[in-house]
């Protein structure tokens, strides 16, 4: 972390709470033709753990969100306020 923090910790929110949006997409596969979609109990399984684990993800964002909130960004420590 540099010399803004919170800063710093808004975007690593950000930056985590799109991680998984790829995969996601990708896994839902909308734009196949409906007899060559991913289909059976591994994709289902694959998209739940997907979703599972933005769920996760977006947690960890919030938590980090709220970090951000309770500090202050600051300037480095050898230079004046």
């Amino acid at each position: 972390m540099g010399a803004n923090e919170a800063a710093d910790l808004r975007k690593l929110a950000a930056d985590i709470r799109v991680l998984l949006d790829e995969p996601i997409e990708i896994a839902a596969d909308r734009n196949a033709k409906p007899g060559e979609q991913w289909q059976g109990p591994t994709a289902t399984h694959v998209r739940g753990e997907l979703a599972t684990r933005k769920t996760r993800l977006g947690t960890m964002a919030t938590d980090l969100e709220k970090e951000a909130g309770s500090r202050k960004d600051k300037t480095s420590p050898n230079q004046p306020n």
